[in-house]
C-alpha cells in the first residue's frame, strides 16, 4: 500500500493524475466501510464518499502533508450534516449494513459478536475503534481526524478495547 501523503504530494506538486487515482483506489473502500459502519445505507455511503472526495480534491493542495485526516474529517462532517438534516440517523451500529462490508465476511460469526458487543460502547468509543481497527487509521491519523492529542487517542482506544473485551468474555 503506497503512502497516502506521498501520493497526494505528487498529485499536488506535479498534477500527477495517476497518483491521485492510486490514492482514491486505496482509500475509497476504507472510507466507504467507515461510512457504512457509522449507519449510512449503501446509497448514502456512496453519495457521501463522492462528496467527500470532491471536497477533498478542492482543498488538499493547500496542505498536502496530512491527507487522511483531512479526508476523514470531511466525511465525518458530511455525515454530521446529513444527520442534522434528516434527524433519523442510526446512532447504533447496524449489523445488517455492516454485514455488507467485505471485512465482516471473512468470519461473519466473529464479526457479528464484536458488532453486538460494540453496541454496549459509547458512540465516541465506537467511532474511535472503527477508525483505528476496522478502517486501519493510525493513532496519529485518528487524533487528527477527531481533534485530540495522539496520547489521548491511544488511552481512549485502550480503554474502549478493554470494555469491548469485558463484554465479549463470558
Amino acid at each position: 500500500m503506497a503512502d497516502a501523503a506521498n501520493l497526494i504530494r505528487r498529485y499536488c506538486s506535479q498534477q500527477d493524475q495517476a497518483a491521485f487515482r492510486r490514492f482514491y483506489q486505496q482509500e475509497a473502500p476504507r472510507l466507504w466501510k467507515y461510512l457504512i459502519a457509522r449507519g449510512c445505507d449503501v446509497d448514502t455511503a456512496y453519495d457521501l464518499l463522492s462528496e467527500s472526495f470532491l471536497r477533498f480534491i478542492q482543498t488538499v493542495c493547500k496542505n498536502p502533508a496530512a491527507p487522511l485526516p483531512l479526508l476523514y474529517r470531511i466525511a465525518l462532517n458530511l455525515r454530521i450534516d446529513l444527520h442534522r438534516r434528516s434527524q433519523h440517523w442510526q446512532a447504533a451500529l447496524d449489523p445488517e449494513q455492516l454485514a455488507a462490508i467485505p471485512a465482516a465476511e471473512t468470519d461473519p460469526l466473529a464479526a457479528e459478536a464484536v458488532l453486538k458487543a460494540m453496541q454496549a460502547l459509547h458512540g465516541d468509543e465506537q467511532n474511535l475503534l472503527l477508525m483505528r481497527y476496522w478502517i486501519g487509521l493510525t493513532h496519529a491519523e485518528v487524533a487528527q481526524v477527531i481533534g485530540l492529542p495522539e496520547g489521548t487517542v491511544r488511552r481512549q482506544a485502550a480503554a474502549a478495547l478493554h470494555k469491548l473485551r469485558a463484554v465479549l468474555e463470558p
